[in-house]
């Protein structure tokens, strides 16, 4: 009897101490992140899509060196792109205070492209789980954009002809169109006649500014008569 109360005690104490350690739930580390919102357009002030190398700076007001900087590959759809800052390797500061900053976007090859105080933009802190810097999911979703780039550029030539060198040429041709006026020479050039040598010759000349477009008359063994068709030059 003594040994059965003893075995019991046992189980009660290792299920009492293993209880709360089942109960306990993982510890979720958390990081904060600057959800960032922008636009990007072409010196024409039009906007752009495409996936653009994109470096992030953030800095202190009226200070020349950053910070903090992060560097993504940016889908751009007609002119917007948004993507959370921090997620990255290299942490926002714990006491990072978005009003007193300002962020600087540049892209690689081309060079700076927005510098905007925060306090203006269309920013905001949040707080997301801490991965440790991992983005896996990031290159498939480049992946994905990469394939709509490619289908996007394809339908945005015609031949070797861009959309903008066609508008532009287009352009062009328009202002040399307006500019070249269609004029009707003096100079007569007469056939050679039709049919004998009888009947009274006659000429008719369309007025200025038309042109001949056909013919209009009777007939019944032979042609009775004849009228020009005339028509204004547009």
């Amino acid at each position: 009897m003594k040994t059965k109360l003893l075995a019991a005690a046992i189980a009660v104490a290792v299920l009492g101490s293993a209880a709360p350690a089942l109960g306990k739930s993982p510890i979720r580390k958390m990081r904060t992140v600057l959800d960032f919102e922008s636009r990007l357009k072409d010196e024409n002030n039009r906007p752009v899509s495409g996936i653009f190398p994109m470096v992030f700076e953030l800095k202190k007001k009226k200070a020349r060196r950053a910070f903090w900087s992060e560097t993504h590959w940016v889908a751009v759809d007609n002119g917007r792109y948004a993507l959370q800052l921090g997620k990255g390797k290299k942490k926002l500061p714990r006491k990072f205070d978005p009003k007193k900053a300002t962020i600087v976007v540049k892209i690689k090859g081309v060079g700076t492209i927005l510098t905007e105080p925060l306090a203006g933009a269309d920013a905001s802190v949040s707080s997301v789980e801490d991965t440790g810097g991992k983005r896996i999911v990031q290159y498939a979703e480049k992946a994905g954009f990469a394939y709509d780039s490619e289908h996007a550029t394809v339908a945005d030539r015609l031949g070797d002809w861009t959309a903008k060198l066609l508008t532009k040429a287009l352009e062009k041709l328009k202002k040399k169109m307006k500019k070249r006026k269609v004029k009707v020479g003096r100079n007569r050039i007469n056939l050679t006649s039709a049919g004998g040598v009888g009947g009274t010759p006659f000429e008719q000349i369309c007025p200025p500014g038309t042109v001949a477009v056909g013919l209009r008359g009777g007939a019944g063994i032979y042609i009775d008569n004849v009228q020009i068709v005339c028509a204004p030059i547009e």
